[in-house]
């Protein structure tokens, strides 16, 4: 099984990375395909296909495109909730909601013979990752770190500090979520952190190149 820093070398990547999470109802006058090939132009090492609100079978018209444009440009694409799809149609992982059974996600890729294939999973505390960590995921998206700036939450700002005890608690590679942008990004490098994950920084990336 190869490790989440194998699978960045592989890709010529290293931490810490940039992690964009899309948004594609930030611009409903965009087509989605033209949204996602704008994403690939981004910063981003990694791009998150988050499009929660679309029927499966949309969702993997945009699945495949983001497999391919992933393969042309050496970035990786992984796909939230929808990790049979994600592993089936070839992307490079899926990004488990806190909801969802990393078991079952596990067996599902070992089923489809789909090893290299990351899988990820939100957490919102450092008790809640220690416990993740332990169901051996590839990697942890630990937020919020600061208050979003893409939606409301209920859940209180963790801080770097917080951060930064989950990176030296952990051996799974941590990157922070929440609030992150062009103003905080040295600070979380600073942690340890393997990466700076968001939606806003990579809206306004998108902005820029309309």
């Amino acid at each position: 099984m190869l490790t989440f820093k194998d699978i960045l070398e592989r890709h010529n990547l290293h931490s810490p990375i940039f992690y964009g999470i899309s948004n594609r109802l930030a611009f409903p006058h965009l087509d989605p395909l033209n949204y996602l090939e704008l994403l690939f132009q981004t910063r981003a090492h990694i791009l998150q296909w988050r499009e929660k609100d679309l029927p499966a079978e949309k969702n993997q018209v945009f699945i495949r495109h983001g497999v391919q444009l992933a393969k042309q440009t050496g970035k990786l694409f992984l796909v939230n909730s929808l990790f049979e799809m994600a592993l089936d149609e070839g992307a490079d992982g899926a990004h488990l909601t806190s909801s969802q059974d990393v078991g079952e996600a596990r067996r599902t890729r070992e089923r489809l013979g789909a090893s290299q294939c990351m899988l990820g999973k939100s957490v919102h505390t450092l008790r809640e990752a220690e416990m993740i960590e332990a169901q051996q995921v590839d990697y942890l998206l630990l937020g919020p770190i600061f208050a979003p700036l893409s939606k409301e939450s209920a859940r209180p700002p963790l801080g770097n500090s917080t951060l930064r005890k989950a990176v030296q608690r952990l051996s799974t590679p941590v990157i922070a979520v929440g609030g992150i942008d062009e103003s905080n990004f040295e600070e979380i490098f600073k942690t340890g952190a393997s990466g700076a994950a968001g939606i806003s920084w990579v809206q306004r990336e998108v902005e820029r190149l309309l």
